[in-house]
């Protein structure tokens, strides 16, 4: 995936990056101004607590239509609005209300997120004051952008593509927050992702769903649920590409490869940025029985405490390998078990390898990226999983984070 600010561009889109107080001298507001007929996708968290600006875009997409419009994605980091009862939902109304004038346009095209500290009031004033009242801090930076809506992130997140359809080059970007407070479910973090294929907004739906489930739902950090939890994708529509209206047109399977492309790398990122982090950890379930035994049994070793502190202490305890499989409760048959750290075999026929080197897995284990490998031998469906280690910086991080 290119990262390079020079590459990233989708013309018509108007972006726009302010410094509101929510963060002492940093800036903290994006407002990415889009073109009438724009379509919009979106996946948020399922988490009982959400956020006022999850519930009302949700309100917003018509899940049921093909065409769901645009026209402003409003994003403020410092603070969640969450848990912030009416008052909370009032401060949401007041800014796509004010959004909404300034554009003439329709309130349900006004969409919001917000990240940060939850159960504190978000004053709608700080947010409409500064659009209104001041020259934006950056114009038109997919790289201020990505640096606005960060909170514990330790760098920013981005990244682009193109792909071909009917002769048109296609362009893609997307950024995204996210650093703690990761444990997907349905969505994660903060993501937005832009294109400009002509494509209607139920295919850009469907797209997004499959593409999700295999990027952003399969990654976790330290298997807590974001209340904020937001990833939208939205195209311009500014392509001549004939429209596309069928998930299945063969005419975008390409396209669906890169966004697929482009929604891991945003996840990789997210991972490898986890709060305290030393070490990035793929996990691979192979020969499964199914996707779901593979997906759970993935998550199950990818959100394990004890799995990560010995991978953050380089410790070759396989055992907790076991603990995490068994955890998930899927039936699995032990005997069939392979476990691998990288190329080395540890377990087999129900036990350790008869040739395991605690030495070789330990040096191993020094690595910053690690591979553990899950053979179940029990069909043929895989899931890939993402997570990282857990440090003593991850409590410092989290015990300080309000001061």
């Amino acid at each position: 995936m290119k990262s390079s600010e020079k590459k990233i561009k989708i013309d018509d889109i108007n972006i726009n990056v302010y410094k509101s107080g929510l963060k002492k001298n940093k800036t903290n507001l994006l407002w990415i101004e889009l073109p009438d007929n724009s379509s919009i996708a979106g996946v948020f968290t399922k988490s009982e607590t959400s956020s006022a600006a999850v519930r009302h875009c949700k309100k917003n997409l018509s899940f049921d239509k093909n065409n769901n419009a645009v026209k402003s994605i409003l994003v403020n980091s410092g603070n969640a609005n969450t848990f912030t009862g009416e008052k909370g939902e009032k401060t949401v109304r007041e800014i796509i209300k004010f959004l909404s004038k300034l554009q003439n346009c329709n309130p349900k095209a006004i969409y919001t997120a917000s990240t940060g500290v939850i159960g504190e009031f978000l004053d709608p004033k700080m947010i409409i004051n500064s659009i209104k009242n001041n020259l934006p801090f950056s114009k038109n930076s997919w790289l201020e952008a990505a640096k606005a809506i960060m909170t514990t992130d330790t760098f920013h997140k981005i990244s682009s593509t193109k792909c071909k359809i009917d002769n048109e080059e296609v362009n893609i970007v997307g950024i995204a927050k996210g650093s703690g407070m990761i444990a997907p479910n349905m969505a994660t973090m903060l993501a937005f992702i832009f294109t400009d294929i002509k494509i209607s907004s139920n295919v850009l739906q469907k797209i997004l769903l499959y593409q999700n489930e295999r990027t952003f739902n399969s990654i976790s950090v330290d298997s807590d649920t974001s209340t904020s939890d937001t990833v939208l994708l939205v195209s311009t529509n500014k392509k001549n590409n004939k429209l596309i209206t069928s998930y299945n047109d063969p005419k975008i399977c390409e396209f669906k490869d890169k966004i697929y492309e482009l929604m891991l790398s945003l996840a990789k990122q997210v991972v490898k940025d986890g709060e305290g982090a030393t070490k990035f950890i793929e996990v691979n379930v192979l020969n499964a029985k199914s996707l779901k035994a593979a997906k759970n049994i993935g998550m199950s070793i990818a959100n394990s405490p004890l799995v990560k502190t010995a991978i953050a202490g380089e410790d070759a305890n396989w055992g907790r390998i076991i603990m995490a499989i068994g955890k998930s409760y899927e039936k699995i048959i032990p005997s069939k078990i392979k476990i691998y750290f990288g190329k080395h075999l540890v377990t087999k026929n129900g036990m350790k390898y008869s040739n395991y080197s605690e030495k070789i897995i330990s040096k191993y284990l020094k690595k910053d990226e690690i591979n553990i490998k899950i053979d179940l031998s029990m069909g043929n469906k895989n899931w890939n999983v993402y997570t990282c280690d857990f440090t003593e910086k991850y409590i410092k991080i989290n015990a300080d984070y309000r001061s």
